[in-house]
């Protein structure tokens, strides 16, 4: 594990006090799950090492609420998680007895949205895709999802349930890309580029996410201090806005280029091994 300073730097993030609360927020994909087989395997030592310290470990990704709920579950966590690369964070009633602000109920969680329903999305979308050449993630079979991703049926199902997105395989050019984007302002929607697909959602992203359930824990807490995991663009939002960010190395993509008055962790091993080890190191820190 190594530390670097990123661009523009002029500051050291506070130093953590002993009543200071610290929160853990994650991507998932090639960060704590690998990029090739989605195993989480190397870091669960670690995961239950955050659990008896009481730190909560907050997914903040591009996945949807059924692939949040499954993964949660499995991993035996009860923490709140933000899906579709910031869109919507949800909270366990268990865990948060009153809703945060601007909460709703939703089953078992208070839900929070900051994004565009996907509905909206795809009217918006509707005018500009015959222009360029892409394919939704809604128009892909299950099994060419799976041959895409790796995912299994079950997984892939969840990945198309989407309510506040569009993922898509982005198969035109980088000039394309350009247009399409500004084409997408004027409809007052965004693109963030992610491991696999290309997501057109509102205007949010992983940083404002951070930013709002920091504020949450900020309730409680006089002194809430965000450490942040990502290896990808998509990330860039989140761990610009983290006192502590960690880029995760990927097996298949260059290191994000941050721009932070923070010194920024760059782990020596790719996913969920580099992820573990700077957390470890982390916690030492703090």
């Amino acid at each position: 594990m190594t530390t670097r300073t990123g661009k523009q730097t002029n500051s050291q993030p506070k130093t953590a006090a002993a009543a200071s609360r610290i929160i853990v927020l994650t991507d998932l994909d090639g960060t704590l799950l690998d990029h090739y087989n989605y195993s989480a395997e190397p870091a669960l030592a670690t995961i239950r090492k955050l659990q008896r310290h009481r730190i909560p470990l907050i997914f903040n990704t591009s996945k949807t609420l059924a692939e949040c709920e499954a993964l949660s579950e499995k991993l035996g966590l009860s923490d709140p998680f933000i899906v579709e690369n910031g869109s919507a964070t949800y909270y366990p009633k268990r865990r948060f007895r009153t809703a945060p602000a601007g909460g709703t109920s939703y089953g078992a969680y208070w839900q929070v949205i900051a994004g565009l329903s996907y509905e909206d999305i795809r009217e918006r979308l509707a005018d500009i895709k015959p222009d360029y050449r892409m394919v939704a993630l809604s128009d892909c079979s299950l099994g060419d999802i799976c041959a895409s991703t790796g995912l299994s049926m079950t997984a892939a199902r969840r990945a198309q349930n989407r309510q506040f997105s569009e993922p898509l395989i982005w198969q035109d050019s980088d000039d394309a890309l350009q247009r399409f984007r500004q084409a997408l302002a004027d409809k007052g929607l965004s693109t963030l580029r992610g491991g696999r697909f290309l997501h057109v959602l509102g205007d949010t992203d992983k940083g404002k996410a951070l930013t709002a359930i920091k504020a949450v824990y900020s309730q409680t807490s006089a002194t809430v201090v965000a450490i942040a995991l990502g290896d990808g663009d998509n990330d860039i939002a989140m761990l610009q806005a983290a006192d502590y960010p960690v880029l995760i190395r990927s097996p298949a993509h260059a290191l994000p280029e941050l721009v932070t008055t923070r010194p920024v962790t760059i782990s020596d091993q790719t996913g969920p091994a580099g992820w573990a080890d700077s957390i470890k190191g982390l916690l030492k820190k703090l």
